[in-house]
Formats: structure tokens, C-alpha cells, sequence
């Protein structure tokens, strides 16, 4: 049996009970440790040599105190952090805003006339808006975008209200959290050592010099003129007109290449040494498309047809038999594509009026459905890299696969993975596996039948409603 000897005992003092300390009694042996101490409940110390002293009441108070003070700091570090931010000053036509310092910005920050950051970091909580003439100058300015949560991409961007000049000299930009900064550019663009993460640029009516850019997505569309060096793209995307006759060959993916070409939308590029991981075109209206050795693609359509389609992915088509997209007599959707060896990797849908479409067996990046479109996709996969139905739009999805949350770290141009419902919409899944959340507002409706993986999350607000049967329970 274990003996136990009394080590001391304290009575209640001022600072309340201290505690009582026993030790195992010492083995017979010399020469061998003495057995742990038992300090009270919950405490067990080895200790190597003679009785040692147990920590006091004080001690462990000032112990816990430490860890609380830790906890504290680590809550209040983010509220510190903006407190030592400077609200940026107003600004006005000529003003020269210059750093060392940061900066924060809420709410809309409006450009009108010239105005220079100059080595500074700002932090922006909403919105820019460059009037038209105005000249908005960043030199070693790093950029840090945050959006509300649950905000849609872009919310924080920038947009020019008419043709504008925006110069970028060795600066940066970044979101924080999950923004995703979209720049609609409209006149001038210069830029020299402009390195982003998850962000756009989508250039209207632009003539642009560009060296050295780091992007997510390069939009070259609507008669903009392109120079650029030395560009870092994980899409290379433009957008046709409603008529256009357009074809691209050779381009690589994820390999430097330069090439002169005629883009979508009376819009051109002179590229030297440029990589994309991926080139993406905008299909509007009655365009015709021809694409021959393409290293990896993604397609967009915006129909507002019927019938039923499957979207192709993989090598598609051959010299001798080019692939027909759609097929002859699957719909009534007017644009044509002409595909040969191609890698086709994703399409994104954006349907609108009133669509009437089936998708089977397809590869679906971004989906999005309003008006009075019905969209339903059957044994196929949804990335929901942004699946947003508003209006009255009514998606069904069945035996499918909606979310890419898994392919996150693995694929950079997945931004987002996320259902979304507003307005009206109505979506009804079965038998789907889930790999996203979903967030439904307004008066939007969906249904989750017999889902064989739960949605990561569900949110709710205004008077949506979500209803499950025979679902387990969201994370």
C-alpha cells in the first residue's frame, strides 16, 4: 500500500484556502528518485530529488491571470491594429497623400481630379470610384481589401465612371479575409510592378501599357488596346461581341508565350513573355468561335435558349473532326463554337430571360440563373466557384456534385466555392453531394433532398427559407 506523509498544510489566509501538498512516501532504496508529488487535484509534477514546494494559491492566480491577459491581447489585437491606422485624408484635385504611414479607408473612396498615394499602405473597407478625367497615382502603395462578410466579389473594387487615367508604379494589392477586388477600367492604364492576389481587371475601352503585372483574371475586351511584358495570369479572358467571328490557336497553359492577338469586341493585345494558366472567352449573342491547339481553356456562355446540352471537358476534337459545340439539333442557343485539340477544362453559365436548359454529364465552373431562367443539371459537377441564382431563376440539381472546397488549395482559379440565392429564386438539390455552403436572403426558397454529403454551412436572412428531408445535419 502507498504511504502518503503530510507535507505542510496552510490554513485559510487573506487571499483564501491555500492547498494542501502530500508526497509519496520515499522507497527504502537509496539512490532512487522519490515518486511524483500530487499538488491538490488535477496537479501531478515529477520531481528528482527531495520534497519540493507545490505552487501556491498566489502563483496559480498569477498563472491564469497571464493567460487571460494573452487572450485579451489576442482579441484586442485587431482593434489595435486600426487604432494605429490614419484615416485618410480627403481628397482633392492635386493633393499628394505620401507615407511612410497607414492609412484606412470606409466607405466609398471617390478620385476626381489628380491625386497621388505615394508609399503608404491603405487599408480599404469599401468601394473606389474614379470619376471620368480624373488621373488616380499609386507609387509604392500596398493595397489590403476587405469586404463585409458574405459580400459578393467585387464589392470592394474599383470603377471608373468614364475614361480615366490610372498609373500603378511598384505597388501591391491584397484582400483580407474573403475579398476578391475587381478593377472596371475604363481610358488609361499604366502600369509598372503591380502584384495582386485574387483580384481582377477588366479593361473597357482601354489602351494600356502593361509590365510587370501579377493577376488573377486580365479581362481584354470592347476595343481595348493592350502593350504588356512580363505578365503573371491565372486567367487570360476576353469577351466577344454579338457578332463576332473569332479564332485563337497555339496558346499554352502556365508557359511563357508572346503573340500578337485579335480579341473579343474589337479588342487587341501585343503580349511579350506572358503565362496564363488558363484563356477564357465570353460568348454573347450570335459569335462564332474556332479554337485549334489550346492548351487549357474555360468557355462562357450566356444563353437565353432551350434545349438540352453537355458541355464537353477534356481533349475535345481533332484536326480531322473538329468538336461541335452545341450539337446540331440539342437547342436552339445561336452560338457556335469549333474546337480542335483543345483542352477544355470548365464552362461557366450565365443564364437569363427565358432559359429553358438541361446540362448532363458537364464540368460547371460558375453558374448563375435570373430572369425567368430554369436551369437543370443532372450527374454533373458545379464547382460553385459563384452559383448565384436572383429574380425568379429555378435550378434543379440532381445526383451531382455542387462545391469544390476540396480543389481550393490545389486550383487557384477556384476564388470561391459558394451557393447563393436572392430575390425570388427557387433551387431544389437530390441526391447531391455537397462541397460548399449556401446562403440564401430575400424571399429565396431551396430544398435538400436525400443529400448524400450535408452542406458545410447554411445561412439564412430576410425570408428565405432552407428545408431538408432525410439530409444529415449541416456542419
Amino acid at each position: 500500500m502507498t504511504e502518503f506523509v503530510r507535507e505542510n498544510r496552510i490554513s485559510d489566509g487573506p487571499r483564501g484556502p491555500r492547498r494542501i501538498c502530500f508526497r509519496r512516501a520515499a522507497p527504502e532504496q537509496s539512490g532512487r528518485p522519490s515518486s511524483p508529488i500530487v499538488c491538490g487535484p488535477g496537479l501531478h509534477r515529477s520531481l528528482a530529488g527531495p520534497v519540493s514546494r507545490c505552487p501556491s494559491a498566489r502563483r496559480l492566480a498569477i498563472l491564469r491571470m497571464r493567460s487571460l491577459v494573452a487572450i485579451v491581447l489576442g482579441l484586442l489585437a485587431p482593434l489595435l491594429a486600426y487604432a494605429a491606422e490614419k484615416p485618410l485624408p480627403p481628397l482633392h484635385d492635386g493633393i499628394v497623400v505620401a507615407g511612410p504611414a497607414d492609412f484606412h479607408s470606409d466607405g466609398e473612396l471617390r478620385i476626381e481630379g489628380h491625386v497621388t498615394l505615394r508609399n503608404l499602405t491603405l487599408h480599404l473597407h469599401g468601394p473606389i470610384r474614379v470619376a471620368a478625367g480624373a488621373t488616380f497615382d499609386l507609387e509604392k502603395v500596398d493595397l489590403i481589401v476587405s469586404d463585409p462578410p458574405g459580400a459578393p466579389n467585387g464589392t470592394s473594387g474599383l470603377r471608373c465612371e468614364g475614361a480615366a487615367h490610372v498609373i500603378l508604379r511598384n505597388s501591391k494589392m491584397a484582400p483580407a479575409g474573403s475579398a476578391h477586388p475587381m478593377w472596371l477600367l475604363r481610358g488609361q492604364l499604366e502600369v509598372e510592378n503591380f502584384q495582386t492576389k485574387n483580384s481582377e481587371f477588366h479593361l473597357d475601352h482601354v489602351q494600356a501599357k502593361l509590365d510587370r503585372l501579377r493577376i488573377f483574371e486580365l479581362e481584354i475586351s470592347r476595343a481595348s488596346q493592350v502593350t504588356a511584358h512580363d505578365l503573371d495570369l491565372v486567367f487570360l479572358s476576353t469577351h466577344s461581341g454579338d457578332d463576332d467571328r473569332l479564332q485563337f490557336a497555339d496558346i499554352p497553359a502556365d508557359k511563357p508565350f508572346s503573340a500578337t492577338l485579335k480579341l473579343g469586341s474589337g479588342a487587341s493585345a501585343e503580349l511579350h513573355n506572358t503565362s496564363a494558366q488558363l484563356f477564357l472567352v465570353y460568348m454573347h449573342g450570335h459569335s462564332q468561335l474556332a479554337l485549334n491547339r489550346m492548351g487549357r481553356v474555360q468557355l462562357a456562355i450566356f444563353p437565353d435558349c432551350k434545349g438540352a446540352l453537355t458541355l464537353p471537358h477534356g481533349m475535345v476534337g481533332t484536326a480531322a473532326q473538329p468538336a461541335i459545340f452545341p450539337a446540331p439539333g440539342a437547342s436552339n442557343c445561336p452560338f457556335h463554337i469549333s474546337m480542335s485539340e483543345v483542352n477544355l477544362d470548365t464552362w461557366d453559365v450565365y443564364a437569363g430571360g427565358e432559359a429553358d436548359l438541361t446540362f448532363t454529364h458537364s464540368v460547371v465552373d460558375e453558374l448563375t440563373a435570373n430572369g425567368n431562367a430554369k436551369i437543370t443539371v443532372r450527374d454533373s459537377e458545379l464547382y460553385a466557384d459563384w452559383l448565384a441564382l436572383a429574380g425568379d431563376a429555378q435550378l434543379r440539381v440532381e445526383k451531382s456534385t455542387v462545391g469544390a472546397l476540396r480543389l481550393v488549395a490545389e486550383r487557384p482559379d477556384l476564388a470561391t466555392t459558394q451557393v447563393r440565392l436572392g430575390g425570388r429564386s427557387q433551387a431544389f438539390f437530390s441526391q447531391v453531394r455537397f462541397d460548399c455552403g449556401i446562403f440564401a436572403a430575400d424571399q429565396a426558397r431551396v430544398e435538400i433532398d436525400h443529400a448524400e454529403t450535408p452542406p458545410a454551412y447554411i445561412q439564412r436572412s430576410g425570408s428565405a427559407v432552407v428545408r431538408t428531408s432525410a439530409t444529415p445535419a449541416a456542419k
